[in-house]
C-alpha cells in the first residue's frame, strides 16, 4: 500500500521508543560521499558503497536469507519540509504519482506488471513520505535477470520519467483525500497539538506529510513538475539493493539503469533545521473527549549535532543507561496495586530535528493525572538527587552485552529486508553501518569501565533545567477549568514530596530449576517428508522438533496446554480479555514479573502467554546457551502461575482508560461490535461492556485454569537451530519430569462450537462513532462454508485476493473514494458450517451508499463468473511466490508442527499446499463465486459519525 510516514500518535509513547530521526552528525565533509569515509568507525565490509558520475549514491550487499530474493529501495532526499504553503502535501502526492504513469509505463500498468512478477501491491510494492525523505520499496520474490531489469527500470522511471499528467493528478486527488480521512483520528489531532506545543516556532507542525484538503485539491501539474525536477535528482538519490546476488553484479545493474540520468535545471533549496530555545517554564492542556489521558514532563536542550564515531557511540550508550534504569523503576511502580498511573517511561531524543527533549512520559489512570504526576516526578527527582545503584547498572550492562552477543550469533542469517532498511535508515541519519562483531568488540572495550559516576553525571546533564524550565503537557478527555494553573500546582505539590535513597533489593535465585528425574522416551519417530521428529515421553508430554538453518542460534518454542477461550464461561465474556493479561502480569508463585526480570538479566529468555480458541499457549524464543533457563521458565508458568493481585490492578486501570476511546474511530467500533454481530449476538466475541470487562477477577481466572493446571495435555514444538537430541534432552529434564499428564486435549462441547451467521438484508445495520465527521466505514459479509475442507478454504481465500484487486481498481483508482479497501475470508475448522467472506472500506459518509453499490457490482461480477485470466494470474503469482519464501521461515514451520501429533490435518495441508495452488484454475473460482455472493445472504454494516 502507499503510505505516509507518521510518528506515534499516543503522546506518552513518544519517548518510550525512539522517536524522530537520530541526531544527525555534523555535515559530511564536501569531498566525502558517505559518512563512514570521515569516521573512525569501520563500515561493514560486506556492503559495497558507490557513487555514479551523476552524483547518485548506492549500496549493495549480498545476502541469502531468504534465498533467491532481494529488496530494492530508493531514497530521495526530500519530504514535506521542502514544500511551500501552497503545495503542502505535494511530496506525498508525488509519491502516489509514481504509480500513475511514466515515460515507458502507462497509467494503471505499473502494479499489474509487478504483480505478474509476483510482487503484491502493499506487501511488496510500497512507498512512504516523511518530513525529510521519500522512499520507494520493492520486495523481489526472485532475482533472475527479468525481474531485476523490470524493477530497476521501474525505479528509474520513478526517479526521472514520471509524466505527471494533469488528468491523472486530478484522478488521484480523491485517493489522497481518502488517505487523509483514514489517518484522521482524535489521537492524531492530539499529536498535532503536541507538535504545536514543542515545535510551533518551526515549519514542522504546518508541514504534515499528508498536507491540507485545500492544497490537495488545488496543487497543479506545474507545481508537481517544479518540485519533481528540483528534488528528484541523482545527487539527492540513494539506491539500496540487498539480495541473493553478487555485489559486483548488483552494482553494475544499478549503473546500467541510472548512470545516464541527468538532472534538469538547478536543484531546489532544501529545508534547514531551525534552532529552538525553550528556556522558560511552560504548561499546556489539550482536551478531546475521545482520547486516553497522557502527560509529559520534559526539559528542552539545544540540539547537539555529533559525528558518528567510536567515542560518540560510547557517550550515547552511557547517556541511555540512566533513562533505562529510571524507566525500569517507573515500570515497577506501575505494576503495584496502588500505582497512580498505567505506565511511565523516560527518554532523551530529538523531536523531528527540532529540539532535544528529555521527557518523563506518563499514562495516568483515568481521572488521576495529578496523582500520576505526584507519583512519577519524585521518582525522577530521586534519581537526580541520589543516582542509581550498582546492581541496576550491572543489570543494564548484562542485558546490553547479551543483546550484542545474540546479534553476533544471529548475524549470518539476518533477513534481507531488515538489512536493506538498516542501510537506508543509517544513510539518512548519517550513521555508519558497522558489523555486529565490531559492535560487540567496542562494547567489551568500554563496558567494564563504565562507572556509576559516569551514568549519574550523564543523566543529570540530560535533565539539567527540568527544575527551572519544565515543559508540562497534558492531553486528556477531561474538561478541567483553569487547567494550566492546576498543572503548575500539581507539579509544585509533587516537588514538595520528600525523596530518600532507593532501598536496594537483593537479586533472588530462580526458584524453579529442579524438576526431578528426567523423563524417559516412550516413542520417537521421524516424519520424513516434513523432516521433523515426534517424541512422546512416558508421562504423556508430546514434543515436536524441526531443526532449521534459517535463523542462526535462534530457537523458537511453543507449549500448548488444554484450556482455550472456548472453555471460558459464557456468562463472563470479560474473562476472554482478562485471562491472558492475568497470566502475563501475574508472575509466578515465587516471583513477580519484576523479580523475574532481575533474575533473567543478561539472558535471552521470555514467555508470552495467550489464549487460543481451544488451547492455552506459551511461546518464546531463546539461544542455545539459555535454552535450559527458557524451559525452566515455561515449565514454571505451567505449574506455578502467580495470579498476583497487581495483574488485576494494572488491567483495570488500562481498561478504564482504553474502553471509552473505542468509539473514537470507525475501526474501534468495528473491533468492539462486528465480531459479535457476525455471530448473531454471541457475547463471547467482540468487546463486552466496560462493566463486564471490569467485574472479572483473578480468582475467576484461577478457578477456570485449575482443572488444567496440574494435569493437562501438553504438546511442545521446538523449531530452529538445534539438533533433535539437544531438544529432547532439555525437554526431558523439565516437562518430561512432570507427573503423568493427560494424553488427550480437552474438547469443547458441541454447544460451544456452534455459531450462527446472521440473516442477510439489503438494509444495513447502522452503528456510530464519535471521531472524525468526514469518515465512515462500510462492511459487507457473505456466509461461506467452514474450513474443514482444505480446497474450499483455499478457493475462498483466493477469491479474497482477487476481490481485493478489483476493489483497488474500482474504488481506489477509478473512484478515488477509499484509500485501502480490503477483502478477507474466515473459514475456521473449529466451528462447523460457519465461515464468512468480508469486504471493508473507509469512505466519506456522503459516498457510503454509492460505494456500497459499487461493492455489490463487483460481487455481481464474481457471481456471474467475470474473472479474467489476467487478474487470476496477477493474484496467483504473489501467492505462489509467498509459498516458496515461507519455506525458509521458522514461524511458518512452527505453525505447521505446533500440533504435529494432535492435528494431522495441519500437516496434510502443508503437504498439499503448493500443488493445490499451482493446480487451481480460474474456473474453480468461478464455480465457487457463483454460489457464494448471493445478495440475499449479504449482511451489511455502516459505521457513521455521530450526528
Amino acid at each position: 500500500m502507499r503510505k505516509i510516514f507518521i510518528y506515534p500518535i499516543v503522546i506518552y509513547a513518544l519517548f518510550s521508543s525512539s522517536c524522530g530521526r537520530v541526531e544527525e552528525s555534523a555535515a559530511i565533509k564536501a569531498e566525502a560521499s558517505f559518512v563512514h569515509e570521515v569516521s573512525d568507525l569501520a563500515v561493514d565490509p560486506n556492503i559495497e558503497y558507490g557513487k555514479l558520475e551523476n552524483g547518485l549514491r548506492y549500496a549493495v550487499r549480498s545476502n541469502s536469507t531468504p534465498t533467491k530474493t532481494a529488496t530494492l529501495l530508493m531514497r530521495v532526499d526530500t519530504g514535506s519540509l521542502n514544500e511551500s504553503d501552497e503545495t503542502r502535501g505535494l511530496a506525498h502526492f508525488l509519491e502516489h504519482m509514481a504509480f500513475n504513469g511514466s515515460k515507458n509505463i502507462p497509467e494503471g500498468e505499473m502494479i499489474k506488471r509487478l504483480e505478474k512478477f509476483g510482487l503484491s501491491f502493499g506487501a511488496d510494492t510500497n512507498a512512504s513520505t516523511s518530513f525529510f525523505e521519500t522512499t520507494y520499496q520493492l520486495e523481489l520474490p526472485e532475482v533472475d535477470e527479468a525481474i531485476l531489469n523490470e524493477t530497476l527500470m521501474i525505479m528509474r522511471e520513478t526517479a526521472s520519467h514520471l509524466t505527471l499528467d494533469a488528468e491523472a493528478i486530478d484522478r488521484e486527488r480523491g485517493v489522497i483525500l481518502a488517505e487523509k480521512r483514514a489517518r484522521s483520528s482524535p489521537g492524531f489531532d492530539a499529536f498535532i497539538d503536541y507538535l504545536e506545543f514543542f515545535l510551533g516556532d518551526t515549519l514542522i507542525p504546518d508541514r504534515l506529510p499528508i498536507g491540507t484538503e485545500d492544497t490537495i485539491k488545488s496543487v497543479t501539474a506545474e507545481q508537481f513538475k517544479a518540485f519533481y525536477e528540483g528534488y528528484y535528482r541523482p545527487e539527492n538519490t540513494f539506491v539500496v539493493f540487498v539480495g541473493d546476488v553478487e555485489t559486483d553484479y548488483a552494482a553494475k545493474k544499478i549503473e546500467e539503469y541510472f548512470s545516464d540520468w541527468q538532472a534538469v535545471g538547478e536543484g531546489a533549496a532544501k529545508y534547514e533545521a531551525e534552532a529552538l530555545s525553550l528556556e522558560t517554564a511552560r504548561t499546556h492542556y489539550y482536551v478531546n473527549p475521545e482520547i486516553q489521558t497522557s502527560l509529559s514532563l520534559s526539559v528542552a536542550q539545544p540540539l547537539e549535532k555529533k559525528d558518528d564515531t567510536i567515542q560518540s557511540r560510547k557517550d550515547a550508550f552511557v547517556e541511555s543507561l540512566g533513562n533505562r534504569i529510571l524507566s525500569q523503576r517507573l515500570g515497577e511502580l506501575s505494576r503495584t496495586t496502588d500505582a497512580p498511573f498505567i505506565s511511565a517511561s523516560a527518554g532523551t531524543n530529538s523531536l523531528f530535528d527540532g529540539v532535544r527533549l528529555s521527557a518523563l512520559s506518563i499514562q495516568p489512570e483515568k481521572g488521576k493525572w495529578d496523582m500520576a504526576l505526584k507519583g512519577a516526578e519524585p521518582v525522577l527527582r530521586q534519581a537526580l538527587e541520589f543516582g542509581f545503584s550498582q546492581s541496576e547498572l550491572d543489570e543494564q550492562i548484562a542485558n546490553s552485552r547479551k543483546s550484542y552477543e545474540v546479534s553476533v550469533q544471529t548475524a549470518s542469517t539476518r533477513r534481507t529486508p531488515n538489512l536493506a532498511r538498516r542501510i537506508l535508515s543509517a544513510f539518512g541519519d548519517d550513521i555508519v553501518v558497522t558489523t555486529p562483531e565490531s559492535a560487540l568488540e567496542r562494547f567489551n572495550d568500554y563496558a567494564d569501565d563504565i562507572t556509576l559516576n559516569d551514568v549519574n553525571q550523564a543523566f543529570r546533564k540530560q535533565w539539567k533545567g527540568v527544575d527551572q524550565a519544565p515543559q508540562l503537557y497534558l492531553a486528556t478527555s477531561e474538561m478541567i477549568e483553569d487547567a494550566e494553573s492546576k498543572l503548575e500546582t500539581a507539579l509544585m505539590e509533587a516537588r514538595q514530596i520528600s525523596v530518600s535513597p532507593r532501598e536496594e533489593i537483593a537479586r533472588q535465585e530462580f526458584a524453579y530449576s529442579e524438576w526431578g528425574t528426567p523423563g524417559l522416551i516412550k516413542s520417537r519417530e521421524t516424519v520424513q517428508d516434513i523432516d521433523f521428529e515426534r517424541v512422546v515421553f512416558e508421562n504423556g508430554v508430546k514434543l515436536n522438533i524441526k531443526q532449521t538453518p534459517y535463523q542462526k542460534d535462534i530457537i523458537s518454542i511453543n507449549v500448548a496446554l488444554s484450556g482455550g477461550e472456548l472453555f471460558l464461561p459464557r456468562e463472563e465474556p470479560g474473562l476472554r480479555i482478562f485471562a491472558p493479561n492475568a497470566l502475563g502480569l501475574g508472575g509466578l508463585e515465587a516471583h513477580s514479573v519484576d523479580e523475574i526480570r532481575k533474575i533473567t538479566a543478561g539472558r535471552s529468555v521470555g514467555v508470552l502467554q495467550s489464549m487460543g480458541t481451544d488451547r492455552r499457549v506459551l511461546s518464546g524464543a531463546t539461544v542455545p546457551s539459555d535454552l535450559d533457563l527458557q524451559l525452566n521458565l515455561m515449565a514454571a508458568y505451567v505449574t506455578a502461575q502467580g495470579y498476583r493481585p497487581e495483574a488485576k490492578a494494572q488491567y483495570d486501570k488500562y481498561i478504564k482508560s482504553f474502553y471509552p476511546t473505542l468509539d473514537s474511530t470507525p475501526n474501534g467500533v468495528a473491533s468492539r461490535d462486528i465480531p459479535r454481530l457476525l455471530r448473531s449476538g454471541d457475547t463471547r466475541f467482540g468487546y463486552p461492556s466496560e462493566d463486564e470487562m471490569l467485574r472479572v477477577t483473578t480468582d475467576m481466572v484461577k478457578a477456570y485454569l485449575s482443572p488444567f493446571q496440574s494435569n493437562t495435555a501438553i504438546e511442545i514444538a521446538i523449531v530452529g537451530d538445534i539438533t533433535p537430541d539437544e531438544a529432547i534432552k532439555s525437554v526431558a529434564r523439565t516437562f518430561g519430569a512432570f507427573p503423568k499428564q493427560q494424553e488427550q486435549f480437552a474438547e469443547p462441547s458441541d454447544e460451544d462450537i456452534r455459531l450462527n451467521f446472521p440473516k442477510g438484508s439489503n438494509r444495513p445495520v447502522k452503528l456510530s462513532h464519535a471521531g472524525d465527521t468526514t469518515t465512515a466505514l462500510y462492511s459487507v459479509y457473505w456466509p461461506t462454508p467452514d474450513g474443514r475442507d482444505a480446497q474450499t478454504s483455499r478457493e475462498v481465500s483466493m477469491l479474497a485476493t482477487l476481490f481485493r484487486l478489483r476493489l483497488t481498481e474500482v474504488l481506489r483508482e477509478e473512484e478515488g473514494a477509499s484509500y485501502s479497501p480490503s477483502a478477507f475470508s474466515f473459514t475456521p475448522r473449529t466451528y462447523p458450517d460457519y465461515g464468512y467472506f468480508g469486504v471493508s472500506l473507509e469512505v466519506s459518509p456522503d459516498d457510503i451508499d454509492r460505494m456500497s453499490l459499487k461493492v455489490d457490482e463487483i460481487a455481481a461480477e464474481f457471481r456471474e463468473g467475470k474473472l479474467d485470466t489476467d487478474m487470476f494470474e496477477r493474484g496467483m503469482k504473489p501467492v505462489l511466490e509467498n509459498i516458496e519464501t515461507s519455506l525458509e521461515s521458522n514461524s511458518y514451520w512452527m505453525d505447521v508442527i505446533a500440533n504435529g501429533q494432535t492435528d494431522e490435518e495441519r500437516l496434510n495441508r502443508h503437504r498439499s499446499r503448493s500443488e493445490a495452488y499451482k493446480n487451481m484454475t480460474v474456473e474453480d473460482l468461478q464455480s465457487r463465486a457463483k454460489t457464494m455472493f448471493d445478495p440475499k445472504t449479504a449482511y451489511r454494516i455502516q459505521i457513521l459519525p455521530e450526528k
